[in-house]
């Protein structure tokens, strides 16, 4: 893909279901002319396609561009159904999909953005941009430092385990992933339309293996 082609994506449908509190908006000509937004812990399919409906027919007759997913991190399953969407909806209107940091809509200079990464420890997006889990004692070395947490988790929680941030219960939000894409320079957008459109993984998998095989006859 060309950085011309890249220039020219106007017509933007971006996604954002790594959290609960999940988002879709349409943007034509950098104009948000669609947007809904939804709550559920499981199930973002059934929001999720009646939302497209909507977006996808305010979009008229006009070409759709640019299908922007929220990568997370997050929920790995609101993520890979977007994502499972998105690439249906490519297939269909030739568009091009970019799978984005949540996070980033978020960041602020001097800041990083954190979320319990369970298992005891916590993920963070650092001002380079990189996603990583760190240790409690960790956190409390950056605030030290003079770095501002801020957090998706909900008030008081982070402070149930030892750690004050200094903003907590941000969302990110479809909207907030077409800024982030109109922020990004030129090539920045032609390396985010080549790289995988796939979910952040802060750690591999978990997968849990088989006691029987699909084809043993159990008893």
């Amino acid at each position: 893909m060309d950085d011309g082609k890249v220039e020219n994506c106007m017509n933007i449908l971006a996604i954002e279901t790594s959290l609960p509190h999940a988002s879709l908006c349409l943007s034509r000509d950098g104009i948000v002319v669609f947007q809904t937004a939804w709550q559920t812990a499981r199930n973002h399919d059934e929001w999720l396609f009646p939302a497209l409906q909507k977006a996808l027919d305010a979009l008229e007759d006009a070409p759709l561009n640019t299908i922007l997913v929220g990568a997370g991190p997050g929920s790995y399953g609101g993520v890979r159904v977007a994502l499972a969407a998105a690439a249906g909806i490519a297939q269909v209107t030739g568009a091009s999909v970019a799978a984005l940091c949540s996070w980033t809509q978020l960041a602020e200079i001097g800041a990083v953005v954190v979320s319990d990464a369970r298992r005891g420890g916590w993920t963070i997006r650092r001002a380079d941009g990189s996603v990583d889990v760190v240790s409690s004692e960790e956190l409390h070395r950056m605030q030290e430092e003079g770095i501002r947490l801020l957090t998706i988790e909900a008030p008081g929680m982070m402070q149930q385990k030892g750690i004050s941030p200094d903003a907590e219960g941000l969302v990110p939000s479809a909207v907030g992933l077409v800024q982030t894409w109109e922020h990004m320079s030129a090539s920045e957008r032609t390396d985010a339309l080549k790289a995988p459109a796939e979910p952040i993984y802060v750690r591999p998998p978990h997968i849990t293996k088989a006691v029987h095989k699909p084809w043993e006859i159990r008893r």
